[in-house]
């Protein structure tokens, strides 16, 4: 289970991401939608700490992804799948 609880991100002045928080449950299929330029993306980035959040938490099955080691991170991606659309994934590399 990924629970994120208070989500902050921004760039500059402006602000991608305010106060989200979600729950994706083990076993089910989870989808973000929304308008083009609405955060999805960064959103997604931030539960796998591609970016990190200016505020909140992430929990990975209880354990605060948000603290975790560069190594132990490592661990976690290698159990959660995730599709960006195009190539949206490479603007982090």
């Amino acid at each position: 289970m990924i629970v994120a609880s208070n989500i902050n991100k921004s760039f500059g002045e402006h602000r991608v991401l305010e106060d989200i928080s979600l729950v994706f449950e083990r076993g089910k299929t989870n989808l973000i939608i929304g308008a083009s330029g609405s955060g999805k993306t960064v959103l997604m980035k931030c539960l796998v700490r591609l970016v990190k959040p200016d505020s909140g938490t992430v929990e990975y099955d209880g354990r605060p992804f948000s603290e975790m080691s560069r190594e132990e991170v490592k661990e976690i991606r290698r159990e959660i799948g995730m599709l960006f659309q195009g190539s949206a994934l490479f603007d982090s590399m």
